[in-house]
């Protein structure tokens, strides 16, 4: 038998556009969030609706509240599958063990997240060769599990002859593509499976692994496609009902749509916003719907860099990356538990009195182990601690500190930031602080504070290190300490508009009832899930999602059906 030299970027040559001509990329601002996610000071991360004023759109009805507002959608055009959505599409096609195989490139997050540079960075040479070695791995992965095979396409159990390609082409094109595929296309890579075969002198699985290669390698696999069609009554494109599918999947599963969401479609059962809530509701009971939020939560909160969190090991000899792994999972136990545990009141988040804990992370906290191994069990915060939510986690504290120490300007500019999303300006970029003499026994907050009388500093520091003071009791890796340098904490502040706080448990407590704070997080699910920044134009839809939200108990299951039947999911301008 010749051996398989056939390259899938030959195979590409071979294979006609198969995406509609009119998508692009979204049109997107430059932006200068690090590679980690992390935000950086001159980072234009969240720009504060409240700041922000609607430009002129069109009137779109609010379905389910009888009003209607101003609305201009976000460009269409395309967003590139994120990793672990990519992963879990590959698992849901072809299986675990094709999904264990899969390596697609690394995200590289703009604007604090992985899909909005998804949606505006252009692939290079070594991106669209690892999505190449990714596909023949899993095409290679799934041509050994036969079983899994025969229930895409039955004709590949016994004897398969060339007329087997063609059955491939139509059931897992359809569902890698997430749509159907026309004649066209079926004939192109039906034949890129003979052809490979005829390359393997006859080797029909040889031929299907190209085959099954070459359908991973296709922007229709790759890229969500989301142009719409053109509505006459709103002005805008509409989301076509496969868009719809796989945008609902994506959103609420973190993966492509199966079949059957895919005949519901079909069938007419997305034409509406009714109809779309009804499915949502559907799909939200389902287990992946944990994951894909967990998966949306572990970016936002950016514990998910835990695992790559260096500190001094000098300073900090009980950190380790077991540690930093319970303090990721901590956060994501108690996100599970008060949105789809209890279903709660989703600014609980920030105002928990209570945390989950194994013996480890007990024994890092000081506080009685629940014995339970490396089991995670539900405590409450020990009351001297001043402690409450996320804020007060050792997974949020370390993340946002230094390797030497913690950082008020950073835990302060990602409350600013990424919850209340009020926009911080960069420091102009002629600014060189030269503070006084610092006396040896100075507490961080006072060094910070000298920053208010030093000319181009004040305005960034003044908006976040009197939040960050708040978390002034716990170091660089989350741990309590009543002290520094002998003298005791201070972890009041004041911000106007936000109020007065003598700690963090005081300062979550301001948050919870912030109504920003709730418009930030629809502001992040855009960011996050659909990959763009809020728009201006936008902004009406984002209130009155907000006020559903509110009248919602703010519970956020509430929100993310409620989210999909919103003109923000469903309806987009032309692609720029």
């Amino acid at each position: 038998m010749r051996p398989l030299t056939l390259s899938l970027r030959r195979i590409a040559l071979v294979l006609a556009a198969t995406l509609p001509a009119s998508t692009a990329c979204r049109n997107g601002s430059s932006s200068t969030s690090a590679a980690d996610g992390t935000d950086t000071v001159g980072d234009d991360a969240t720009a504060g609706t409240g700041n922000t004023t609607a430009t002129s759109g069109g009137t779109v009805d609010d379905t389910g509240t009888g009003g209607s507002f101003d609305f201009q959608p976000a460009p269409g055009g395309l967003r590139k599958l994120l990793a672990r959505e990519y992963r879990s599409t590959v698992e849901r096609l072809l299986g675990p063990e094709a999904a264990g195989a899969a390596a697609p490139p690394t995200d590289v997050p703009q604007e604090g997240f992985d899909a909005v540079g998804a949606a505006i960075l252009p692939l290079d040479g070594v991106v669209i060769e690892t999505y190449e070695t990714s596909a023949r791995a899993v095409a290679k992965a799934a041509v050994a599990n036969r079983a899994r095979l025969t229930e895409i396409a039955p004709c590949v159990a016994g004897s398969p002859d060339a007329g087997c390609y063609t059955e491939v082409a139509e059931t897992l094109g359809r569902m890698a593509f997430r749509r159907p595929l026309d004649d066209e296309e079926i004939s192109r890579y039906a034949a890129v499976g003979e052809h490979a075969r005829d390359w393997a002198e006859g080797d029909f699985f040889a031929g299907l692994e190209f085959e099954i290669a070459a359908f991973l390698m296709s922007p229709s696999f790759l890229y969500l496609v989301e142009i719409g069609e053109s509505d006459p009554e709103g002005g805008y494109r509409k989301l076509g009902a496969n868009e719809v599918a796989t945008r609902l999947s994506i959103f609420l599963l973190g993966r492509g749509p199966d079949q059957e969401l895919l005949d519901r479609a079909a069938a007419g059962d997305l034409d509406t916003s009714e109809q779309i809530r009804s499915v949502a509701e559907d799909l939200i009971g389902s287990p992946r719907a944990r994951t894909a939020l967990a998966g949306f939560f572990d970016e936002y909160l950016r514990v998910r860099n835990l695992r790559t969190t260096s500190k001094n090991a000098e300073l900090f000899p009980t950190y380790s990356v077991d540690l930093a792994e319970d303090m990721r999972q901590e956060t994501l136990a108690l996100v599970n538990d008060v949105i789809w545990t209890r279903d709660a009141d989703y600014r609980e988040l920030f105002t928990a009195d209570y945390t989950f804990v194994n013996d480890r992370l007990a024994q890092h906290y000081k506080i009685p182990s629940p014995g339970s191994g490396d089991v995670f069990t539900k405590v409450n915060w020990p009351a001297d601690q001043h402690r409450a939510g996320v804020l007060s986690q050792a997974g949020f504290l370390t993340f946002q500190s230094s390797s030497l120490r913690n950082s008020p300007t950073k835990r302060g500019r990602f409350v600013q930031q990424s919850v209340l999303c009020n926009q911080i300006p960069p420091p102009p970029p002629e600014v060189v602080p030269v503070l006084p003499e610092v006396p040896e026994d100075a507490t961080l907050r006072e060094v910070l504070d000298m920053h208010k009388d030093v000319e181009g500093c004040a305005t960034c520091h003044g908006s976040t290190d009197p939040v960050g003071f708040a978390f002034e009791y716990y170091d660089a890796i989350g741990a309590f300490r009543p002290q520094e340098n002998g003298r005791d904490i201070d972890a009041s502040g004041a911000i106007s508009g936000l109020g007065e706080w003598n700690d963090a448990v005081e300062l979550a407590a301001l948050l919870g009832v912030d109504p920003r704070t709730s418009m930030c997080l629809i502001n992040n699910l855009i960011r996050g899930q659909l990959g763009h920044k809020e728009t201006p134009g936008e902004l009406d839809a984002i209130i009155a999602l907000d006020a559903k939200f509110g009248e919602a108990d703010f519970r956020m299951q509430r929100l993310l059906v409620e989210f999909t039947a919103s003109p923000l999911f469903n309806l987009v301008d032309e692609p720029k």
